[in-house]
Parts: structure tokens; sequence; C-alpha cells
């Protein structure tokens, strides 16, 4: 018998499997560790809005703005500027020939009319992935959309597809610069979307 030291899967290793000390290891952890609960309370502050972003004056919302349209009544509408632009936008990108997609929208029009009245400088913006404008307003009117969304040629605007993933439903949390807060495979974000048993 070969020694556990010796052997391929050793249970204390000196070293990882690029050559750093247990000793760097464990900085580096540490390191990694520290850093990412310094985001999370950086990004707490800012959706609570203790902390004002340095570029708060970015508007990834406005420009978006010209490109959203409002269904209400089953009719397609302009879009009713809001007072003030919205500083986080969320992107929800869904379907109606999507069944999971039929499934979790409702619940998310429940979580919306519960939260957007709280959190004026949030806005959810709908990308459609449907085969034609009739079928996204169909489904906007059939579920009772209660949030804008984009133009539907403009749904496959690269300004918005770099956000987009490989499949849907899918919902992403957009800051004022444009950049992706949570559109990270396993953030918590994405578990609003996962069926609950």
């Amino acid at each position: 018998f070969r020694s556990v030291s010796q052997s391929r899967y050793q249970l204390f290793p000196s070293h990882d499997r690029h050559g750093r000390s247990k000793t760097d290891c464990l900085y580096k952890w540490k390191e990694d560790d520290s850093r990412m609960k310094t985001n999370l309370l950086l990004l707490l502050g800012i959706l609570c809005g203790i902390i004002s972003p340095l570029s708060a004056r970015a508007d990834f919302f406005g420009k978006l703005e010209p490109q959203l349209i409002q269904v209400a009544d089953g009719k397609k509408g302009d879009y009713k500027k809001p007072a003030t632009s919205p500083k986080y936008t969320a992107i929800y990108y869904s379907a109606h020939w999507c069944p999971p997609c039929r499934a979790f929208t409702p619940k998310l029009v429940e979580w919306y009319k519960e939260f957007k009245p709280k959190h004026q400088d949030f806005e959810l913006v709908f990308a459609s992935s449907d085969k034609s404008e009739a079928a996204q307003i169909e489904y906007m009117t059939e579920m009772g959309m209660p949030w804008p969304a984009m133009k539907f040629a403009a749904a496959k605007d690269p300004t918005l597809k770099k956000y987009s993933a490989s499949g849907i439903p899918y919902l992403v949390l957009v800051d004022p610069t444009g950049k992706d807060l949570t559109g990270q495979k396993d953030n918590e974000w994405q578990l609003l979307l996962q069926p609950q048993h």
C-alpha cells in the first residue's frame, strides 16, 4: 500500500495543484472571502440608499426609455416617463411560447406589485423572445404585466442581448452604469426563477 501522502488524493497536501503552499492558499482564500464580503456590503448599501454610487449620474434606464412600450387592456401604448429615471433596471427575458416562463411570470407580477411601490428607484423591463409583436402583446395582456417592455424589434438590440443567457426565463439586475450586478449562475437573484418544491 502506498502511503496517503504518496497517493493521488492526499488528505492533507502541503501544496495545491498549482504548486502553491497551504499558507499561500489560506491567505488567498481569506483575501477572496474578505473581498466578497466587502462587495456584498457595498451592494447592500447602494440598494438601501445608504451609499450613493460614484456613477449615480449614469443612466442605463434612460438609454432604454425611447424603446419602451406599455400594454394596457390588450393595446400597445407609449411608455409614460417617470418623474425620475430609475437607478436599477431588471431585465426579464421571457416568451409566451415558453412553459416555464408562463409558470413563473405570474409569480413575478405578484412580487413586482408588492416591491415596486416601495422602490421607485427600480424598474423591470420585459425583453420579449416571442415570435411576433402580436404574441408579445398577447403574452403581456394575458399575464397582466404591469411593467414596460422593449419594443418587439428593439428586444434584439445588442445593448440588451449582452445581458441575456442561453435559456429563458432569465432575470438580470443592471446598475446605472450598465453593469450586470446579478446575472451569474446560482446568484440569489436568479433563485427567483427556480421552481419552489
